[in-house]
């Protein structure tokens, strides 16, 4: 699959208000002189905090579609695999 084939289908996966967010940041970039420019760590954090709600929100949408687990069994293998001994 192109990187643009990957594109489109990650585009078309997701919700509206966050496409409406991403384009205001990029628009972001084309902004004129007088206008402030933001910093490349302001850029990184802006594109750190939409990767994050693009996650969050298909974790939510795939559990809602029934593929989540309870947080009993998820917290059991956390400690199973990190070796943390249960609660006294």
């Amino acid at each position: 699959m192109t990187f643009k084939e990957l594109l489109l289908q990650e585009i078309d996966s997701t919700p509206n208000e966050l496409l409406e967010d991403l384009f205001a940041f990029l628009k972001s970039l084309k902004a004129t002189p007088k206008q402030s420019q933001p910093t490349y760590n302001e850029l990184l954090d802006r594109v750190d905090y939409l990767e994050a709600i693009v996650g969050i929100r298909k974790g939510l949408d795939e559990f809602e579609r029934g593929l989540g687990i309870p947080v009993e069994q998820a917290l059991a293998n956390l400690q199973e695999k990190f070796s943390i001994p249960p609660r006294s």
